[in-house]
């Protein structure tokens, strides 16, 4: 994954019954090392030439939303929801590559059936290609972060009833919440005009952070009259997770954890994994059938 100022890449080796290996995780300043270059292991190793490779968008150049899915046939539904995203999504959708993917159904009667509709900047998915194809052979899939998440969470032994995994960016906070490998909500919180996890002294005022987590709860809970969430999980690479964890218990009612890498990965001799924001994403790409992610 490239950010705008930053590049991260993750490779990750998995076999079926045994826990996957994480062989490498790390976020590089563009202003160090050129993202060409982070992905040079990708072409260099033997082992990594046939590797299945995830690209993954930034969050600048695209949008998520939930559409009315169309009444027409199959082949037809990307066409049919680029019409309808024409005035919701804030470029054009002329130049946007589309793509689709179901919701789970509502338990309350809805007589529209509603699906995740993905907006993506074409010019931004061509500079992907153009960076990750040569250099990997086995690049296939270009993804988003709310799905890398997914798969993050979907190892969480938690996840089975259903988790929220709360992954903190530079100013956001990205919620997702799963059950069985499904994915129910996505939303990303701003945090920008507010106080907390923005620093890394100090108190942190968790009170808005805490609602907007609440009812987005509350939401997945009731539309879906799901089992309510026990468990969540908070990721930053820094700090800021484990000073919210008291704050946010306290004001939802629920256990909050840290999420652990190591919990959930064996780690190759020597690695140190970075699991700021960027990092994170790359590694949920890197489970997709334990491809690289980057």
């Amino acid at each position: 994954m490239r950010g705008e100022r930053e590049t991260a890449l993750a490779i990750v080796r998995s076999a079926k019954g045994q826990r996957p290996l994480l062989r490498h995780c790390a976020v590089h300043p563009t202003i160090e090392i050129q993202a060409a270059h982070v992905l040079a292991p990708l072409s260099r190793a033997r082992e990594l030439a046939g590797a299945a490779v995830s690209g993954i968008l930034n969050s600048a150049d695209y949008q998520l939303v939930m559409v009315e899915a169309p009444e027409v046939p199959a082949e037809e539904l990307r066409s049919a929801v680029r019409w309808q995203l024409r005035d919701i999504v804030n470029f054009p959708v002329s130049e946007a590559v589309i793509d689709v993917f179901e919701i789970p159904e509502p338990a309350r009667y809805v007589e529209a059936r509603m699906v995740f509709a993905v907006a993506a900047r074409a010019a931004a998915v061509n500079d992907i290609v153009e960076l990750v194809k040569p250099r990997a052979r086995g690049f296939d899939v270009i993804d988003i972060p709310e799905l890398c998440l997914r798969n993050l969470s979907a190892l969480l032994p938690q996840e089975e009833r259903g988790v929220a995994l709360l992954a903190l960016g530079e100013g956001f906070a990205q919620l997702v919440v799963t059950c069985q490998g499904v994915l129910y909500l996505a939303r990303r919180i701003d945090l920008s005009q507010r106080s907390e996890v923005l620093s890394l002294d100090g108190n942190a005022d968790t009170d808005s952070l805490s609602v907007e987590l609440q009812r987005s709860l509350d939401y997945y809970e009731s539309h879906y009259d799901r089992a309510p969430i026990s468990d969540i999980l908070i990721a930053s690479g820094d700090e800021r997770a484990e000073r919210l964890l008291a704050p946010l218990s306290a004001a939802t009612g629920r256990t909050v954890r840290l999420f652990d890498v190591h919990e959930l990965f064996d780690l190759a001799p020597g690695i140190e994994p970075d699991m700021h924001f960027l990092g994170l994403v790359a590694l949920g790409a890197a489970l997709r059938s334990g491809r690289a992610g980057s």
